[in-house]
């Protein structure tokens, strides 16, 4: 009996052992910061396992963009060089994670081998915008936008750490050598939000002006917050593969344009520059004129407190730890967002807001709480929890915002996260699970973030 009790003993440590998840160090601690592990743990590999295999696209190569509530296929399927990169990315994130699953690694290599023989334009150089399933209908060739070809490089920089071949570096030196050739503002720094082929550096002349407003991504002689916080979270995995002097002084560089430059003394970053970095502000306008023209001056909750967390990964892998001046921005910018962009008691992080002239307050303008902010919200708030761990608020928060996602934004009968929290949105719940600007990059980042950090507790 001893034997038969002990042999059964035997069987359920394996079992156990069975599941832990490869590569990453089991913790004793079945709680982080008030969340259970083993929900986190779920959460990820949930949401992987509903994206891959099932993105790859065997007929057209890369990966499918758009999937209904239930995950039906929806009909149109073009694609967007964000989404493929970020299905990649994303791809090799979780090779490196669960190494023993083959299909993560199956679904990089082919977003990779479809990134590079069908995206980049053989001509002009750079990443096309789209490419198009129909194969009557060209891709355009009059434009590069610099917002998708840093997520390329983004993406090809993570695929390269799982794939030491050297042709997967040279993509990665490529890409940032043609960035650095064409897009690189070498008299007042900064990147330019869009190449347009044959044209000289900004500014551009008139005839361009429909195109650009096509594009709808600002003037090409302009610089923004949004391409620029990408820039430097692709150099920073850049400067992981390739520590090349000069990554190392575009990365320098962006950091300090983004945390001295684009983040004003109010604790938040301004939106678009001009070449001279002069901000837009429409602070000294009428409401009905700052209303009228929000979409270029307005509070993006959602990129102040990821700009926290890129911020701090980039001083990190400069400097060997986040340099103080750094840190001190970072948190200016999570801790701003946390006193005016959160729901009581910390139940989602809203979308926009502005604080109007005259006014102490900031005025929330826009109530939705879209997943990628809430994603990015959760995981910068256990990063600071780490960093300050005297200051409670951050833990509190964050056990806070795991009970709203939840609650609000994970899909708990057909798996992914809703687009926005149902509490604000409840029409969201059958809207499409996935499409151009919405794959597993963001909800994936905070989840493989949060669990490293919980198995290194």
């Amino acid at each position: 009996m001893k034997k038969l009790i002990l042999s059964i003993l035997t069987c359920i440590f394996f079992l156990v052992a069975a599941f832990q998840i490869p590569g990453c160090k089991s913790s004793t601690d079945p709680t982080y910061l008030g969340v259970d592990v083993a929900e986190i743990d779920t959460a990820l590999k949930d949401l992987l396992q509903n994206f891959y295999p099932r993105i790859v696209d065997t007929i057209h190569g890369g990966y499918w963009t758009n999937f209904e509530y239930d995950w039906t296929l929806s009909k149109d399927q073009d694609k967007m060089l964000v989404t493929q990169a970020r299905g990649l990315w994303t791809a090799a994130r979780a090779a490196a994670v669960f190494p023993d699953n083959k299909v993560f690694r199956e679904a990089a290599d082919h977003g990779y081998d479809f990134l590079t023989k069908h995206m980049w334009d053989e001509v002009n150089g750079g990443f096309y915008q789209y490419y198009f399933t129909d194969a009557s209908i060209r891709t355009d060739p009059s434009f590069k936008l610099i917002y998708g070809n840093a997520f390329a490089l983004y993406a090809l920089s993570e695929y390269a750490r799982i794939n030491k071949d050297d042709s997967v570096l040279n993509w990665v030196k490529k890409t940032f050598a043609w960035l650095e050739e064409n897009a690189h503002d070498p008299m007042y720094l900064g990147y330019f939000n869009m190449v347009l082929p044959g044209k000289p550096i900004p500014p551009v002349d008139a005839s361009s002006a429909g195109l650009i407003r096509r594009i709808n991504w600002s003037g090409a002689d302009q610089k923004d917050q949004n391409t620029s916080i990408h820039l430097m979270e692709a150099f920073t995995a850049t400067y992981r593969v390739l520590p090349d002097s000069l990554v190392k002084e575009r990365l320098s560089e962006m950091l300090m344009l983004v945390r001295d430059t684009m983040t004003g003394s109010e604790g938040y970053l301004h939106l678009y520059f001009s070449r001279t970095w002069k901000k837009v502000s429409h602070r000294d306008s009428s409401r009905q004129f700052i209303l009228a023209h929000l979409g270029k001056d307005h509070i993006s909750f959602g990129h102040n407190i990821e700009t926290a967390y890129l911020l701090t990964d980039a001083s990190e892998i400069l400097y060997g730890k986040p340099d103080d001046k750094t840190l001190a921005v970072s948190k200016k910018l999570l801790d701003h967002t946390l006193a005016n962009g959160f729901d009581k008691n910390f139940r989602g992080v809203f979308d926009k807001g502005y604080q109007f002239p005259g006014e102490t307050t900031i005025e929330i303008l826009d109530s939705t709480k879209t997943w990628w902010a809430q994603a990015e919200a959760w995981h910068a708030l256990a990063l600071f929890s780490r960093l300050y761990p005297n200051e409670t608020g951050y833990a509190t928060s964050f056990e806070h915002m795991w009970d709203y996602i939840r609650a609000d934004v994970i899909d708990h009968q057909y798996g992914g996260w809703y687009n926005s929290g149902l509490d604000i949105s409840p029409g969201n719940k059958t809207s499409r699970k996935a499409h151009a600007w919405k794959s597993c990059y963001h909800d994936g980042r905070a989840l493989f973030q949060v669990l490293s950090y919980a198995r290194e507790h």
